[in-house]
Formats: structure tokens, sequence, C-alpha cells
């Protein structure tokens, strides 16, 4: 059960939870003959959505399966003229990313062949190959070694692709959770079922019933709003300081579970059934992993919204406030915003403008109830406004003049405000074209 009353706009958010992501489908397994697998390369806009590499096929078809998110984009490029070939057939599984959110849903969604018949049968004697963003060694990340230790995988027979390869034949499994199916299947479900049996069975006892899991990370506010929850009994869970089988001793003993979006909410998907889990967006929109990740086992879910995200970014800043949503959920009364709010939130549109990024209508008009009554509030403590020094024409929520520039052999790098440099002057490389944006202004170049 799925509740969006204590969203600003639950009928705009209703959409997204109307489809059902359980996919009933026979999974299977691609052979592709003389396929390339591509290490991974930055293409100079950084993150994931730079990043590059995967598998192609003899005629140079880019794979999406092959990719993190199980896009259909293409994120191939062209290797050197000469690659490393091998007669080897192997089984692919996957494009590592090291962010955890990633792990439990992208990372581990090809380890369901391991238990296959097919791998037993047929390709239970080949090497076992993934590459990595960044290229980083599997061995570098405790926590994902752990949990394919958890899931029973021989992570010595794992082999790190360390440069464009091409092989006689690569088995790629098709993925158990990602976009690209829209949803999980059953694989996944037992894949993650297996995971929540070891929790249990070497479950100890815990004093922990209502954790708060804090991401901490560009975030404004959020420790004032794991505060919030700790003053209704929430116990604040900082995941980076804890092993995996204490985390999920942690999980499986929890009644109520709360999060921001993020990596740490996905960590929900490990709760016993029929836990309450109460989840905050940080923008105005959920994103889809989340939204899978809630079905895959029942359980109370409350939706509220405690931010003031105006900015588009999907890798932050996030803002956070205690919102009238928030208060009400706990029966509280709302007796306006506290001075921490509107601090937090000049520091986070000066930081967001800073930075040059935009916001959107969309953000606008979902935000347009709450922030109006906000910037009200904020507008009658001019002292404070002052103190931090806030861009001229601030209020607009507008950047200055920023511009991006495409860079031989970088492609497009990432934008830049009026006062920063585009690239490096150390490269020696050409700038080939600019982008510019002047919010509010016509720009002719």
């Amino acid at each position: 059960m799925t509740n969006l009353d204590y969203l600003y706009n639950p009928e705009a958010a209703k959409p997204h939870f109307a489809k059902d992501y359980f996919v009933d489908k026979k999974l299977g397994f691609q052979v592709i003959e003389n396929g390339t697998i591509l290490t991974y390369k930055d293409n100079g806009l950084g993150g994931l959505v730079g990043a590059l590499g995967g598998i192609v096929d003899s005629d140079g078809k880019f794979s999406g399966s092959s990719y993190v998110s199980g896009t259909r984009a293409d994120k191939s490029y062209t290797p050197p003229n000469v690659i490393q070939h091998s007669s080897e057939t192997v089984v692919y599984l996957g494009y590592f990313y090291p962010v955890w959110g990633h792990v439990i849903t992208d990372d581990i969604s090809h380890l369901w062949f391991l238990k296959s018949e097919e791998f037993r049968t047929q390709f239970k004697d080949f090497p076992l190959v993934y590459i990595s963003w960044c290229n980083q060694p599997l061995e570098s990340q405790q926590s994902f070694r752990r949990l394919l230790e958890i899931l029973g995988v021989d992570i010595e027979k794992f082999r790190r692709i360390e440069q464009p390869t091409q092989f006689d034949k690569i088995i790629l499994p098709d993925r158990s959770f990602s976009n690209a199916i829209n949803g999980f299947t059953k694989e996944y479900r037992e894949t993650i079922d297996q995971v929540r049996d070891f929790a249990l069975k070497n479950r100890t006892p815990t004093s922990c019933k209502k954790i708060y899991y804090l991401h901490g990370r560009r975030q404004f506010g959020e420790e004032k709003l794991a505060e919030y929850f700790r003053s209704k009994g929430y116990e604040i869970i900082r995941p980076e300081t804890l092993t995996l089988d204490e985390q999920l001793n942690i999980l499986i003993n929890a009644e109520s579970f709360a999060s921001t979006l993020g990596s740490s909410s996905h960590n929900s998907v490990f709760l016993s059934d029929n836990s309450e889990v109460i989840l905050i967006p940080r923008l105005h929109h959920v994103y889809s992993h989340q939204l899978i990740i809630d079905q895959v086992h029942d359980q109370n879910i409350s939706y509220l919204d405690s931010s003031l995200s105006i900015f588009y970014t999907r890798n932050g800043p996030f803002c956070y406030i205690i919102s009238p949503q928030l208060k009400k959920f706990f029966g509280d009364t709302f007796n306006g915003y506290d001075e921490e709010d509107l601090k937090n939130f000049l520091q986070y549109v000066k930081d967001s403008i800073g930075k040059g990024l935009i916001v959107t209508s969309n953000a606008m008009n979902y935000y347009a109830p709450v922030l109006e009554d906000f910037m009200a509030q904020l507008r009658q403590h001019e002292n404070l406004i002052a103190s931090y020094d806030m861009p001229k024409n601030w209020e607009t929520f507008q950047p200055p003049l920023t511009y991006q520039t495409h860079i031989h052999k970088k492609g497009w790098v990432t934008w830049q405000n009026e006062e920063q440099i585009s690239g490096s002057t150390e490269d020696k490389l050409d700038i080939q074209a600019v982008k510019i944006n002047f919010p509010g202004h016509k720009v002719y170049y």
C-alpha cells in the first residue's frame, strides 16, 4: 500500500505510482559472436552521464543491457585501432557502478544467471567478466564483495576487463531489474530474498525499531530533518559507518524505516514484509528505481514532501525543510518555518546559482504554493538575507550567464558560469563549439 496524501500535489504524482512494475517474463541470454567489451571511458561530462562502455557486436551495434542502468542509449565509443583479441567464450556480468543504490539494483541484475540451469549445464566453466566505473577493481568495494558472498557467488572467479577486448563469444544474460524492462522479474525478487533470508538466519536482537537512514551528502537541511525524526523516536543510521552485515541486521529488525530518496532509500528492499516505510523525495518527481523497489515486497509506504529543491539536478545539492506535510504526518501543529530552515534555503540557493543550475517550470509549478508561503516569511528577515551576501536578483532563482564548450577528444564538458574556466589550459586541446545560456535574455551567437 502506498499513501500519497502527504505530498504537496498528490494528484500530479499519482500517474507515476499507477504502474505495475512486476515483469512476468522468462529471462534468457544472448550470444554475441565476435563482440567487443568496451571498458570505462569518460566523455567529459562526468558521472553516469559521461560514462561510456559496454558491449558492441561485430557490426558495432551497442547493447543497452550491458550498461549500468539498462538504458537503450548508445554508450559506445570507437576503440583504438589495435584492440586485444581473445578466442575465449566469456559470461558478462555487467558494468559495475560503485554507488550503493546501483549496486543493489543494476549491479546484481545479471547474477540470477549463475543459478540457472543453462549456466550450470553450458557455461559454468567459462570466465565471468565485468567492467567497472573508472575501472575500479571489485576488491576496492567491500560492501559489494560482501553482498556477493552472501549471494553465494565466488568472486575469485570474476575477471575485470581492463582494456577493450574482442571475444569469440560473449554470453550476455538478460537483466532482472532495469528501466529497459520497466521493472523487475521474479529472479530479482529471489535474489533479494536470498539476502533477506541470510539476515533472518543471522538475526540478533536490536533496539532499533524505528530508523532514519541518513544520506548526508550534497543535502542542505537533512541533518535537521533527521533530528526531527529523532524527536519522534527514530534512531539515526549513518550506513557508511556500518558493515553490510550490521546494516542487514538493523533493517531486518526495523518496524519503521525513513529516508530521503536515493541510495539510502533503496535499502528498504531488505526490510521485512509489511514494515512502515516513509520516503521523502529530493525533487518534485520520484526516481523510477525507487518505484520499482517499492513493489518487490509488500510494505506500508508513505511518500511525504519536506523539500524545496527547486533547482534541477540529479546529483545535488538538494534542500530539505520541516514542512507542513511532515508536521501533519506526525500530528504536530505547523507554526511556520524556523530560522534554520531559512538559512539552509539561502545557502542552497546561493550554492545552486553559483553552479549555474537552472529552475525548471515543472519544479516551479509543483513547489509554487509552499514556495510562496516560504518566501513571504523569508522576506521578513532582511538582516538574515544580507548576512548571506546573496547574488544580485537572487529571488528570481536565475543563474548568471552560463556556457558549455565542446573540446577536441572530450566532447561537450560540464556547464560553467561566467566566472569559471571551461576545460583545462594544460591539455592544450581545441575548443570546437560553445553553447550559451543567459536566462531572460535572447542570445545570438
